[in-house]
């Protein structure tokens, strides 16, 4: 009876650790089980587009605010996620890993593509836009069996073109080069586009990718180093010496320069149409508030001009 006595309250105290462990363990399942946003755009999409519910009724149902469930209807048709296949939710994964670059369904990626010559020059010289043509062959190359490896599918020189490539067609892309080029999709594009336009082109080898770096540039150019760059100072123009100006008494005055515009019988809006100067400077020269001695020369030139024009003989200072 004794041990009996002393048991008991030791299993009184686990009872309750046990029971807290089981609410865990529950809340951990549900938390793990919670959908994902692109779960709830799906289900949102089909509860408002297809089953004709109240967007906001979905929205209560679905689990997210009204304005997000707003937000996510305005979205166009081909930015919607794609519905996840049957084996993504039990952790099964079919193909390689891809990169974290690669768009979800809907988008599209830029992507430079390194297309062979012949190919290239068969897209310009076709009926359709250059990219709607690429993109065509892309696709169709997408579609066709994959050849052997051989040798001979390098000889050409390539030509890079930016593409907008759709996500199922990025997707494999990235797959083709992962498997097959090195992991470039550049090269796996314009491999694809030139099957696509009837380029027969085998499967690169590995010598043939390996050498690819050095197919891009010369061996000259590869065997000098890069200098580093350098920032050389122009040399500092000299200023050209000026001629030294005229002795300020060498030009008459403003007063003698209005008595010999009086003298000749001109006004100063013609002297300064005359000279090539403005009507306020002739008469800021005459008051001495502008004294140059260039301008005054000027002044005093024209009015000899245009007295020896006219017969009239110019005032001058004794």
């Amino acid at each position: 009876m004794s041990t009996i006595a002393q048991n008991s309250p030791e299993e009184g105290k686990g009872a309750p650790g046990a029971a807290a462990a089981e609410p865990e363990k529950a809340g951990s399942q549900t938390a793990t089980a919670e959908p994902s946003s692109l779960e709830r755009m799906a289900r949102l999409r089909q509860l408002v587009r297809k089953d004709g519910m109240d967007a906001e009724a979905a929205a209560n149902e679905v689990g997210v605010d009204p304005i997000i469930a707003q937000l996510w209807l305005r979205l166009p048709d081909d930015l919607w996620p794609a519905p996840q296949a049957a084996g993504a939710t039990s952790g099964q994964s079919a193909g390689p890993a891809l990169p974290t670059s690669a768009p979800t369904s809907g988008l599209r990626r830029v992507l430079t593509a390194r297309i062979p010559s012949p190919a290239y020059d068969r897209l310009r010289a076709g009926e359709a836009p250059l990219l709607e043509g690429a993109l065509n062959a892309l696709e169709t190359g997408l579609t066709l069996p994959l050849p052997e490896v051989a040798p001979g599918g390098w000889r050409f020189t390539r030509r890079p073109l930016a593409l907008p490539v759709p996500a199922a067609d990025y997707t494999g892309v990235l797959r083709l080069a992962q498997e097959h080029f090195d992991s470039d999709p550049r090269e796996a594009a314009g491999w694809l586009i030139a099957r696509g336009m009837g380029m027969a082109l085998p499967l690169p080898t590995k010598d043939e990718l390996a050498g690819l770096p050095a197919l891009r540039q010369t061996a000259s150019t590869a065997a000098q180093p890069v200098p580093a760059p350098r920032f050389i100072v122009p040399p500092r123009r000299r200023p050209e010496p000026r001629a030294p100006l005229p002795a300020d008494d060498s030009a008459p005055n403003g007063d003698e320069l209005r008595q010999r515009r009086e003298a000749v019988g001109i006004s100063q809006r013609d002297l300064a149409a005359a000279s090539g100067l403005s009507r306020g400077l002739v008469a800021e020269v005459e008051r001495g508030r502008r004294r140059h001695v260039l301008t005054r020369l000027r002044l005093a030139e024209t009015l000899a001009s245009i007295a020896k024009q006219s017969g009239k003989q110019l005032v001058t200072a004794q």
